[in-house]
């Protein structure tokens, strides 16, 4: 019998809502490259693509571990020694947590999914960032749960509004993800902010999921850890990770730490029941988790000087641009541009993108793959390569500027 026209399977409803623009992005960049143009990047956080590698220390703890016959699984909420290390971590910085409430998992995302996986049923709602990282709504549509965006505001530093947030809350919300130092604006919030969010949560008897991936990747001020600002009666969920702090994204270590625990008992032990169901996170590199807790200050300190060089050449190039403009972003290694769609001829932030890319090989990624409305011509700007690339690359967007004045 011959097969039916149509297909055998189709794909979950769910994955509609999946939407990771980031990466979906780049195919339009590989077309290019099939006609033999040389793209450069700046779509996406990976420092390793621009010349960064993890510290020697942690590469020769991973290494030793490898040698060693460390190639098992570990325990499923991440090896003794290494949630001693996090935790030992988490209260020198005023995160209330003990090695028992850390688990260690693939990469940060793994911990935000876990987390919601444990405390979602279909149509509960968790208060998102607007822009904001595309992994979370992702993971909420998976879980068909529902997102409420929250806006950030471009005129206050990319700040939430408390009361914008507060307007939204139902009896079905459960979580507020907050992103802190911010990805995408490379904004960092100060502790009267958290203050707020927390005193939300308190009112409304929210779990908090805090993401502070990039909290070492500050520059002029100091990153305050939102759990720091809890007391005994909210609970916080502090995402971390060796990716970004540590410039090893590839390894797949991230953690999460849970501050009052006492909260919520049954969900902490769905946490560790999702963890042993998918056994563990990778085993060799939790052998440099307390190598980078231990970490010599000069490494991060060379870090930020040359990411506060490009930061520096990003923010005075993009600004100097007419019709461009862009934020001074005070964490990570993120701007976010804008550009006039009322005085430059472009629909939408994607058609900017796009075509930017198609006359000069230069991918940003559109404000709105990050939840801004198109028609504000928002863009992200990763600043990741070298001091000669970036102005290069600024000097062509100058040029393809002009020609649409």
């Amino acid at each position: 019998m011959p097969y039916s026209q149509s297909p055998v399977f189709i794909p979950a409803q769910r994955v509609e809502n999946y939407h990771y623009a980031i990466r979906n992005i780049v195919g339009s960049a590989r077309l290019q490259e099939e006609q033999g143009k040389k793209v450069t990047y700046l779509n996406i956080g990976d420092p390793i693509l621009y010349g960064f590698q993890p510290p020697e220390e942690l590469v020769e703890a991973t290494v030793l571990a490898l040698r060693q016959g460390h190639n098992g699984y570990s325990p499923s909420s991440g090896k003794k020694d290494a949630v001693e290390a996090i935790a030992a971590d988490a209260l020198s910085r005023g995160i209330q947590t003990s090695p028992d409430n850390i688990i260690v998992t693939f990469g940060a995302s793994e911990a935000a999914d876990l987390v919601c996986t444990a405390m979602l049923n279909p149509g509960d709602e968790v208060l998102c960032p607007s822009p904001g990282y595309p992994l979370y709504n992702a993971i909420i549509a998976k879980l068909n749960a529902k997102e409420l965006q929250y806006r950030l505001d471009p005129d206050h530093g990319w700040l939430p509004d408390p009361e914008d947030i507060e307007s939204k809350i139902t009896p079905r919300t459960k979580i507020l993800v907050v992103i802190n130092p911010n990805n995408p604006t490379g904004e960092l919030y100060p502790p009267e902010v958290l203050r707020q969010l927390v005193d939300i949560a308190r009112r409304h008897r929210l779990l908090i999921i805090t993401d502070e991936v990039y909290h070492k990747l500050v520059y002029e001020e100091t990153h305050t850890p939102l759990a720091s600002m809890a007391e005994d009666d909210v609970t916080v969920i502090t995402i971390d990770s060796l990716s970004k702090n540590y410039m090893a994204p590839g390894w797949r270590v991230g953690w999460l730490a849970i501050t009052n625990s006492h909260l919520l008992p049954d969900v902490r032990l769905a946490f560790i029941k999702l963890a042993d169901a998918r056994l563990c996170a990778p085993m060799a590199p939790q052998f440099a988790i307390r190598a980078a807790m231990n970490l010599r200050k000069d490494y991060i300190e060379d870090v930020m000087s040359r990411l506060s060089t490009q930061r520096d050449i990003t923010v005075s190039m993009l600004n100097a641009i007419p019709g461009i403009s862009c934020n001074h972003p005070k964490g990570a290694f993120y701007v976010m541009g804008k550009v006039d769609l009322e005085r430059l001829p472009f629909s939408s932030d994607e058609e900017f993108v796009l075509r930017l890319l198609q006359e000069k090989q230069i991918l940003f990624v559109h404000g709105s793959g990050f939840g801004t409305d198109p028609l504000q011509g928002f863009f992200r700007v990763v600043f990741l390569p070298g001091a000669s690339t970036l102005r290069r690359v600024y000097s062509d967007l100058d040029d393809f500027i002009k020609q649409y004045r």
